[in-house]
């Protein structure tokens, strides 16, 4: 069996697509004071990811993640580490440099009362990517806040009730989540494709079609190439085409950040 260290993390990740993709990205964050955070927070300043907002926490080891493959597909048991220290004061303590971004991306690998700090302050002031994973139950009231909303069908199940199982499941999650006050829902499926709302009406998309090796960041590409992508003016439609396009290239390639493309073999 072979074992491969990579840097990882889904905040990491997708901080790692949108520079890749050509953004000017800020990672807010904290790693432990061990070997591994020192080295995730050389992978980041590596991709051009700028780390000034990472903190160095003692006492507590770095989040790490114990991923398995078995046909391209993986498993994933998780350890939060110093992820568990970013509280909301954390994120008070940067609300003027949250509140001049083009946009900011969450995930769930921090604590939730974060999350939903985040976003009461950035409501309707800043463009809010939500990337529901891992998955745990959002109060309604905090999923109006958010703009682009990208759970896979799986976790889409948590918030709508809905077990996708063809477009049709699909267009009924897209139609519970706008009814939640998502802006802009999108539903990742897979070798499926996608399902999303693009303002005007909701539209289906075909996966690309790849040999996967390991699907290990395929989401966070996903994530982080569709934000770039919206905050650099591209329209939905077009901004859907680059990260399904970004994200069909990762799946090709073992490990996380990297197996992310640059803007460059998109093209």
């Amino acid at each position: 069996m072979d074992s491969l260290f990579s840097p990882g993390g889904k905040g990491a990740n997708q901080a790692v697509a949108c520079a890749k993709m050509g953004a000017d990205t800020w990672l807010m964050g904290k790693v432990g004071q061990d070997i591994f955070g020192q080295s995730l927070i050389d992978s980041l300043a590596g991709f051009g990811v700028r780390t000034d907002f990472i903190a160095r926490e003692p006492n507590i080891t770095t989040g790490v993640a114990a991923i398995t493959v078995c046909d391209g597909n993986n498993s994933i048991i998780l350890h939060g580490g110093a992820n568990s220290e970013m509280t909301p004061a954390y994120i008070r303590s940067f609300a003027q440099e949250l509140l001049s971004a083009s946009a900011v991306m969450l995930q769930l690998e921090i604590p939730m009362e974060t999350v939903y700090e985040a976003i009461r302050l950035l409501k309707g002031k800043v463009p809010i990517f939500l990337n529901p994973a891992p998955a745990v139950p959002i109060d309604d009231e905090i999923l109006r806040g958010v703009d682009y909303f990208t759970p896979n069908e799986i976790e889409c199940r948590m918030y709508t009730n809905v077990d996708v199982q063809c477009k049709d499941d699909a267009f009924a999650a897209l139609n519970q989540l706008r009814d939640k006050g998502v802006r802009y829902p999108l539903i990742t499926l897979g070798e499926k494709g996608i399902v999303y709302y693009n303002g005007t009406e909701n539209r289906y998309k075909e996966a690309h079609k790849v040999r996967p090796v390991d699907t290990t960041a395929a989401g966070d590409t996903f994530s982080g190439t569709l934000a770039a992508m919206i905050t650099a003016g591209k329209r939905l439609d077009e901004a859907v085409d680059i990260a399904q396009h970004a994200s069909s290239i990762t799946v090709t390639r073992l490990g996380a950040q990297d197996a992310i493309p640059t803007l460059a073999e998109l093209t």
